[in-house]
């Protein structure tokens, strides 16, 4: 626990207090990292440190570390507090109505950005145009999130960016880590692939397109956006396809070290004694770690590469 290092508003703090829990969450889609951190309180400490909501706080472990995060609770219990934090800026969760008229992809993505004083990157995403996009009483977090998986993409946000990347990019990249799993691993396999959508149908009640990847079961889905051609409704087709199949195939693994340089998004080759049929190439979707415990659990998906 020495490495343990605790910043709160730019201040190091581990020295002055004990850790009684320390989990990070790391998600590559679907959600927003998050910390939960639990706080010994003999003394009384943290009632004339006074934590609130917006407060920023960053926990690290050499090369594990969360980034800057913002707290959103804070709970008291007997003589200790635990803080709830998160990466994305209260601005970025704030319900907007607004819209824009031939606006590309990473016009919306760098102005919602600069809006919340933070960076962008982009991978893999294509600059597509859109003739009409409105933002209907929603954070700027769930627009975005809505029009990148259109796209087949997927937002991370991390220590005061925000990071666009396409699901077909990640899997193109070089295994990062790899990863053994033998009999007697602590690990779970889920395998719903044979229930996976073959094909996609989208429309806005007006312009509609289908996107099939193989066999399987049709996926219909309406949208409030507009969509402005049969080609747009597609790619959004293929997009919505993926989104609905990616977490198909699971593997879980519970490790009895922290996995310090490994991080969601990740590619990873699986080599699986235990289940050989799981062995080959997989995405980490998710990525937990006990800091206080040193040990991690991640969650391994299956690509989808096809599409």
């Amino acid at each position: 626990m020495s490495s343990l290092s605790v910043v709160y508003d730019g201040a190091e703090i581990y020295g002055k207090v004990s850790v009684a829990r320390c989990w990070h969450e790391m998600h590559a889609w679907g959600a927003l990292d998050s910390l939960s951190i639990t706080f010994g309180d003999a003394r009384s400490l943290w009632d004339g440190w006074a934590p609130a909501a917006g407060d920023a706080i960053e926990v690290s472990d050499g090369a594990a570390r969360t980034g800057r995060m913002y707290v959103r609770d804070v709970a008291r219990r007997s003589s200790a507090v635990t803080l709830r934090a998160y990466p994305a800026p209260q601005s970025l969760l704030e319900q907007k109505c607004r819209s824009w008229e031939s606006v590309q992809l990473l016009q919306l993505l760098g102005q919602i950005a600069s809006e919340a004083a933070m960076a962008y990157e982009c991978y893999g995403v294509a600059n597509h145009l859109y003739a009409y996009v409105e933002q209907r009483n929603e954070s700027d977090l769930a627009f975005l999130s809505r029009r990148l998986t259109y796209e087949g993409a997927s937002l991370v946000v991390y220590d005061g960016r925000l990071i666009a990347y396409s699901g077909v990019w990640a899997e193109s990249q070089a295994a990062a880590k790899a990863i053994v799993v033998v009999p007697g691993n602590d690990y779970e396999l889920d395998d719903a692939a044979g229930r996976a959508y073959g094909s996609c149908l989208v429309t806005d009640g007006l312009t509609e397109g289908r996107f099939a990847a193989g066999p399987g079961r049709q996926l219909k889905r309406i949208v409030a956006d507009r969509i402005s051609d049969a080609a747009e409704a597609e790619r959004f087709a293929c997009g919505l396809l993926r989104e609905a199949n990616r977490s198909a195939a699971t593997m879980r693994i519970r490790t009895d070290s922290l996995l310090r340089e490994w991080a969601a998004g990740s590619p990873v080759d699986v080599r699986c004694t235990a289940a050989p049929s799981w062995s080959g190439p997989g995405i980490v979707s998710r990525l937990r770690h006990d800091y206080f415990g040193a040990k991690s659990k991640i969650w391994i998906n299956r690509p989808l590469r096809s599409y």
